[in-house]
């Protein structure tokens, strides 16, 4: 528990309080659909996947500014809730192949390095150029923002789970990381719309997206194959991988904006077939979650 509350403490020092908002992704909005299978079988044995399932989801901007702009060079989220009940599915996606930290005490540096100076009211560059130099494993997620513009809608991303998730596939384990890919592929913002758009434009794009149709993502397992890094979600993997398609995501409504604040989406909850990855990461998250809730409904 301590810890959970160190962690959310960390976020609130860098990115401030929000009364009743999430420490992390406070600015997004939840959204419904439907999980459709893959016509052929991948051998996984996940008895969830094998139908039909609804979905709800929350795209969100990161960070934990409420106000954050929509063109911010940060992460974009997909939390992700497959099926209902305790055999549902519940992933926290980023649009980052891989994520920023691989332990508590790295997470919290890592933000402690970026607290406003208060002389400035912005990070100390001193600051964030050591911790980078003692952190090299930090460096692909950073590197990874400053290669590609921001994308120009939620719809037109790729969300990545960075954990690896253990599997079985014809009574052999494996390890893969999930990844949602869109239909018509990642489009980032061009230099026009960085200037011309509104801070706030992602909601108001989404919506006309869905009022047009839905938004389609195929859902992927990117299978480890030797060499890979399978505890340490920092770890960027070899490019050429395995794929199985598990099916695909389609949304087609938004919610109600007041049901993103009570939305939890915890990657704790798998059903059956899927194993919790091995890295400290994960196994952070869900008291971290729960702190962060208890703290936004006070």
């Amino acid at each position: 528990m301590k810890q959970s509350v160190e962690l959310i403490d960390a976020l609130n020092k860098t990115f401030g309080a929000h009364k009743s908002y999430r420490a992390s992704h406070a600015k997004g909005f939840t959204v419904r659909g439907h999980f459709l299978p893959a016509l052929e079988q991948s051998g996984l044995q996940i008895p969830l996947l094998e139908g039909k399932q609804p979905v709800v989801a929350r795209f969100s901007v990161g960070g934990g500014k409420p106000g954050i702009s929509d063109k911010s060079p940060t992460v974009r989220g997909f939390g992700l809730e497959i099926g209902t009940g305790t055999e549902a599915w519940v992933m926290a996606l980023i649009s980052n192949p891989v994520f920023f930290a691989n332990s508590a005490e790295q997470f919290k540096a890592f933000l402690a390095a970026r607290a406003p100076d208060p002389a400035t009211g912005a990070p100390n560059p001193a600051k964030v150029q050591a911790f980078n130099a003692a952190n090299p494993n930090t460096i692909p997620h950073q590197a990874y923002l400053k290669s590609v513009a921001p994308c120009r809608c939620y719809s037109a991303e790729a969300y990545h789970s960075g954990h690896a998730y253990q599997f079985q596939v014809d009574g052999e384990p494996l390890f893969a990381r999930v990844k949602l890919e869109p239909e018509g592929g990642r489009i980032g913002l061009s230099d026009e719309e960085m200037q011309n758009l509104s801070d706030d434009f992602l909601y108001d794009r989404m919506v006309r997206v869905l009022m047009d149709g839905s938004a389609v993502w195929s859902l992927k397992l990117l299978v480890a194959t030797e060499g890979d890094e399978v505890g340490d979600p920092t770890v960027p993997w070899l490019e050429e991988k395995t794929e199985l398609l598990l099916g695909r995501i389609q949304i087609n409504l938004p919610d109600d904006r007041a049901e993103s604040l009570r939305r939890v989406f915890d990657p704790a909850q798998m059903p059956q077939g899927v194993d919790a990855p091995l890295d400290q990461v994960f196994d952070l998250r869900s008291m971290a979650y729960a702190e962060s809730y208890r703290r936004r409904n006070l």
